[in-house]
Formats: C-alpha cells, structure tokens, sequence
C-alpha cells in the first residue's frame, strides 16, 4: 500500500505500537484521535487494507483496531499512529 502525503498532511509525529496476537484477540489499543487514514497496520511485515483486514473503533472514550480475524499467537502487530 503506497500513502501520498502532501505537505499540509505531513505527519508531525509517529507513535508506533506493537502488539502479539493470541488467537482470539480482535481488539488493539489506539491513540482516541486516531482515523483508519491516520494508521498504517501491518501483521508479519504485511500492510492490511482498512475496511477489509481491519478497521477503527471507537466507544465512549477508546479507540481500537478491530482485525477482521483474530491474529494467530504467532502473529507479530505493528499499528503506526500518524498525528498532523
């Protein structure tokens, strides 16, 4: 996946968060401000399309990444936060 960033929609920071499936596990924290264009999720290095391998929750006062499939206790998360 290639993300165009012009230069009002710079990042100013970059908060990355990491995270181990367990099989069952569909929900990962993230910053409350966060949108599905302001994250980049990769499982084992692979970028996951938003709106088909996750997508962005938000409820009362959280914010997670919901995967479509739990990750396996073996997958590696990493979730990439980019704040303007």
């Amino acid at each position: 996946m290639v993300r165009y960033l012009t230069d009002s929609k710079k990042p100013t920071s970059v908060n990355v968060r990491s995270y181990s499936g367990d099989g069952s596990t569909l929900n990962f924290a993230i910053t409350q401000t966060q949108t599905a264009n302001k994250v980049i999720v990769t499982l084992n290095g692979l970028d996951q399309l938003p709106g088909t391998d996750y997508s962005v929750q938000v409820a009362g006062d959280t914010t997670t990444v919901l995967f479509a499939t739990a990750p396996t206790p073996s997958d590696l998360i990493k979730i990439i936060e980019l704040a303007e």
